[in-house]
């Protein structure tokens, strides 16, 4: 290898080093090609450095490298892909600012990297501009918000970028870009704020807001009209006015911020839920040493559009429509209920019997009466469930084939949506496993001469069907996958409950509930083979119990036909499968602590 080959090579190792330091990813990978660099999942591909012009170009591709690593440690493609909508333009002007975001933050933290950046835009003005009016636009916002988030001066080169940027923005360009300032910390915060501008600046498609509801919407209004038609007790009436005087006020602008999510419908999505903290095998409960695994090494974690291609998931999803459609009425009466209880609670809710604040009128006729009465008063308090996430854990085993998992489905849709509707945070998980009585995991052990004690010798699947920051309309077709046949096979329950815990345990939230819906015991012809019998039923009582021990998750089960209290100390066992859904949303009335 000649000398500049070997500086080259060094160069390349030094880059890519740097970059999972900076990314504080360990599993990134890191390529080199002739042109178009880019980030495609958890692979990047930078420039090929050459020789002849190494030392000119050692900033720029510093600087690219830099840009790339910053995304990773900084960027939520789930958040983003929350924002992006039908509209090309609009979508790459929202991708250019949240570049610059990143880059404001790594420059606050790293120097070096603001001097780089710094280099590679100058640089980048100084090549010459595009005349094409849409990608004009584009690069001007990208210059300019980097010179104004970072807070750097990019010389004359940039002023007829900003000029474009201020014709648009008009009066409000000093206040829009330090509103961005202000929230580089919260990518949710700092994205709406563009999508609320673009907005007015008339640059996001407006057929994204005319998306075509659902049966199930239709479903809902008519559920609403009848709910609000038959409720004849007096306390009732009560709940009614009050929710339907603060729906006037706040339902509008729950929905808009859910459509604002669901409109995505069509986008595709680059999941990070894969990532090495979530994976089965990482143990989060260290005491449970008893508990052994053969082989993590063919466990999955699997987003449940990556089992199947789209159109048959479509049908799938028609599939599912067709066979619950007489079920859908009870639930989505429930589930108005609680979505209207909800946004009652989330903004008015009342103590009473207090000796001041607002005066309660209903005590009018005490007042009188005791005009010395001091506990006459009310004072409202605020109930903050947008802080809230619920998980929802479904048992994915073959003896769920059927009306059980069709129903679950079903129930896990819709209480997804009403959710959602109340800005509360959702996810569905499934949890299976890959091959009946042991996959490539009993194969090893085999072919390694059967040692006794070998644990859990199948190999576990994991599937994601909604993700937390996932809206609800992009998610809803991967319900589907549950009735295509071959993935309903074993289940281990104790690992899956860990890993749903695991994930919860990285929300950001303060309140967390897990629901598990299950229709037994755990089961596993391969690892109960060659094991004690209780081996994976004492793996998840104690796992129930180390959570329960914890108490930051609120922990929930619903048995299907089978009595799973002798495991939960919150349980409830359905005998027939048409209640799941009257439970389930029972269960959520329960834990907010609304009337049902």
């Amino acid at each position: 290898m000649s000398k500049n080959s070997e500086i080259i090579e060094d160069f390349k190792k030094s880059l890519s080093a740097t970059i999972k330091s900076i990314g504080k990813k360990d599993d990134i990978e890191i390529n080199f090609v002739k042109e178009n660099p880019s980030i495609i999942g958890n692979t990047i591909n930078l420039t090929e450095p050459k020789i002849e012009n190494f030392k000119n170009n050692l900033e720029y591709l510093r600087a690219e490298a830099d840009s790339f690593a910053l995304e990773f440690r900084f960027h939520s493609k789930d958040i983003h892909q929350n924002f992006l909508n039908q509209d090309e333009l609009s979508n790459e002007i929202i991708n250019v600012l949240e570049q610059a975001r990143v880059e404001a933050i790594g420059s606050n933290e790293f120097k070096g990297i603001q001097k780089n950046l710094e280099n590679k835009y100058i640089r980048d003005l100084k090549i010459g501009n595009t005349k094409e009016e849409k990608n004009l636009l584009i690069k001007a916002f990208k210059n300019v918000a980097f010179e104004e988030i970072v807070g750097v001066d990019l010389g004359e080169n940039n002023s007829s970028f900003k000029n474009i940027v201020k014709e648009k923005l008009k009066k409000d360009y000093s206040n829009f870009f330090k509103d961005l300032k202000n929230c580089l910390d919260d990518q949710e915060k700092y994205t709406s704020t563009i999508v609320e501008k673009l907005d007015e600046l008339g640059l996001l498609n407006d057929s994204v807001n005319n998306t075509q509801n659902d049966d199930i919407n239709q479903n809902d209004e008519d559920q609403d009209n009848e709910n609000n038609n038959n409720n004849d007790d007096d306390d009732k009436k009560n709940d009614q006015q009050t929710e339907s005087n603060i729906e006037m006020q706040t339902s509008e602008t729950a929905v808009e911020q859910s459509v604002s999510l669901e409109e995505n419908d069509d986008m595709g999505e680059e999941s990070g839920d894969t990532q090495l903290d979530y994976l089965p095998g990482r143990k989060i409960f260290e005491s449970l040493e008893s508990y052994k695994v053969y082989d993590y090494n063919f466990d999955e974690i699997i987003n449940a559009e990556e089992l199947c291609d789209v159109k048959e998931l479509e049908k799938l999803r028609r599939n599912l429509d067709q066979q619950v459609f007489s079920f859908q009425p009870l639930i989505v009466k429930i589930a108005n209920r609680l979505q209207r209880k909800l946004l009652a609670q989330q903004n008015r809710h009342w103590d009473f019997n207090m000796e001041e604040g607002f005066l309660d009128t209903s005590r009018l006729a005490k007042i009188i009466a005791n005009p010395n009465n001091k506990l006459s008063y009310k004072i409202e308090k605020e109930i903050e469930f947008k802080d809230t996430i619920v998980s929802l854990l479904i048992d994915n085993s073959g003896s769920m084939r059927g009306r059980p998992i069709t129903v679950a489905a079903l129930c896990s849709d819709i209480l997804a949506k009403t959710l959602e509707r109340c800005l509360i945070k959702c996810e569905i998980l499934g949890f299976t496993t890959k091959a009946w009585k042991g996959g490539k995991s009993r194969e090893k052990w085999i072919k390694n001469g059967k040692p006794s004690n070998p644990g859990r010798l199948n190999d576990l699947r994991h599937i994601i069907y909604k993700s937390a920051d996932s809206p609800w309309r992009r998610s809803k077709k991967n319900l589907g996958l549950l009735l295509k046949e071959g993935i309903l096979k074993e289940n281990v329950d104790g690992e899956a409950l860990s890993w749903a815990y695991n994930r919860l345990s990285f929300r950001k939230e303060k309140r967390k509930i897990l629901i598990v819906i299950s229709d037994g015991a755990p089961v596993d012809d391969s690892t109960l083979s060659v094991n004690p019998g209780n081996y994976l039923e004492k793996n998840l009582r104690d796992i129930i119990g180390e959570i329960e021990k914890k108490d930051e998750i609120e922990l929930i089960a619903i048995g299907i036909g089978h009595d799973v209290s002798r495991y939960y100390s919150k349980a409830v066992t359905i005998m027939d499968v048409d209640q799941l859904g009257e439970v389930l949303l029972n269960q959520l009335f329960t834990t907010f602590n609304l009337d049902n």
